[in-house]
């Protein structure tokens, strides 16, 4: 009841202001208290109710940048696609996992028929232009991510052979960890499902309305494959959701 209370109040809160059109930096709403306190409280209760990490550790400014990076790829790449942007906020805010708001990448394609637009060529123009947008977007987001998981290698040693650290600031920066992990393995994930969604649009489009500009369409997504397949990804496998328990070391004590 109470987990289902928490949900209640938050689609309150995301049908007063939450879905606003995006404005800000990396396409993300205009800082407000609702986008930038309210909603990431409210999101960060609902995961530790799943029992997902959840840490209280301050952000490096690395690991902002990398969360607004991966905020464009969250995102469905259209606009219109209205439900699943909010549903996508939702996931992003973590106030629902993300298993269970899981992108259909058929949609684009729905979305991008239902359209009307007067010349057929301009379904291909939509298609390619978001391609592109999306082909700019690996390297800069897995550099970032490469940054934060170097600095992520110096917590995992602090946390092992600091202990006259507090045992709490050691398992938070451990729960750090795992929630930058869980951000990039979101993001690897979604660049499949667009990547699937775009070659299904274009397949649709050319059994629809066949124009030469699915040549072309056809090449910018194959640069997205190749630009997605360049970067490895840092590692993403998370053992555990939670954090490790901490055992003092032989003959000390670990302050409080």
């Amino acid at each position: 009841m109470q987990r289902l209370r928490l949900l209640l109040i938050a689609a309150l809160l995301l049908a007063a202001g939450g879905c606003a059109a995006p404005v800000g930096d990396f396409g993300r709403p205009r800082a407000n208290v609702l986008n930038d306190n309210v909603l990431p409280l409210v999101g960060d209760t609902a995961a530790w109710l799943r029992g997902e990490p959840v840490s209280a550790a301050p952000f490096t400014d690395e690991e902002r940048q990398l969360r607004d990076m991966a905020y464009a790829i969250l995102m469905p790449p259209d606009d219109r696609q209205g439900w699943e942007r909010q549903l996508a906020e939702w996931r992003r805010t973590r106030i629902l996992p993300e298993s269970r708001t899981h992108p259909w990448p058929p949609n684009y394609a729905d979305v991008l028929l239902r359209e009307k637009y007067r010349s057929s060529t301009a379904r291909y123009a939509k298609l390619i232009a978001d391609v592109r947008a999306d082909s700019t977007r690996p390297g800069p987001f897995f550099n970032i991510a490469a940054r934060v998981a170097e600095m992520d290698a110096v917590r995992e040693k602090a946390i092992a052979q600091m202990w006259h650290v507090s045992a709490e600031e050691r398992e938070h920066a451990s729960i750090r960890i795992a929630e930058n992990r869980m951000i990039v393995d979101w993001v690897q994930r979604r660049f499949s499902e667009r990547l699937a969604g775009y070659q299904l649009a274009l397949d649709r489009l050319v059994v629809a309305t066949p124009a030469p500009a699915a040549v072309e369409a056809e090449r910018a997504i194959a640069v997205l494959a190749s630009r997605i397949a360049e970067y490895q990804p840092v590692p993403v496998a998370v053992a555990a959701v939670e954090p490790p328990v901490f055992a003092p070391p032989p003959g000390g004590t670990v302050s409080k």
